[in-house]
């Protein structure tokens, strides 16, 4: 079973992260959990949601408290809270400008970083981040694919979102996708 946390603020897409990502992971054929955890319900309020999806029936039920994989939307969060429980071998993919020195050597080659609100203004013009980091998290689960995203950004976003925003969207995963070609990937 893989287990993410995202974290981050309301109105930076941290529940539609968990279920777009959700979507991708059913569309690859796994079984899936997904939600969020929320205090109020406004912009610019803490948001964590969660992921977790295995090729077997998922018994647990709850918040992820040891997660393999942490996503921080909003570097502007405590990282001491945002990364307690990830396991010795976990990954954190950061929205971020720069490296994330601040983690120190107990993140080295585990700690990745992409400037997901620079490409999302540029493609999207809005400073909404999911969709470009979630490219660049793709890339490091295997056997999810950018297909499997694309597919889901539609999915989930069809109906209520315009069909030219969905495009954007989808352009800004793909981004994300092509910043970390040359990243490891998890559980291979």
């Amino acid at each position: 079973m893989l287990e993410i946390r995202f974290h981050g603020r309301g109105g930076h897409g941290v529940k539609t992260s968990a279920q777009i990502l959700g979507r991708a992971a059913y569309l690859a054929g796994f079984k899936v959990q997904d939600f969020s955890m929320y205090g109020a319900e406004r912009r610019g309020a803490p948001v964590t949601s969660f992921v977790r999806f295995d090729k077997d029936e998922i018994k647990t039920r709850g918040y992820i408290f040891e997660p393999d994989i942490v996503v921080v939307l909003d570097d502007s969060l405590d990282f001491n809270r945002m990364l307690k429980g990830l396991k010795p071998n976990g990954y954190v993919v950061i929205n971020r400008g720069s490296h994330p020195h601040f983690l120190g050597g107990k993140y080295k080659n585990r700690a990745f970083w992409i400037n997901g609100t620079k490409i999302a203004l540029e493609v999207i013009g809005k400073p909404i981040p999911n969709c470009v980091i979630l490219g660049a998290l793709v890339h490091l689960i295997k056997p999810i694919t950018l297909e499997h995203l694309k597919k889901a950004i539609e999915t989930e976003f069809k109906g209520h979102i315009p069909e030219d925003i969905i495009l954007k969207n989808k352009k800004a995963a793909e981004l994300g996708y092509e910043s970390f070609k040359s990243r490891v990937r998890v559980n291979e």
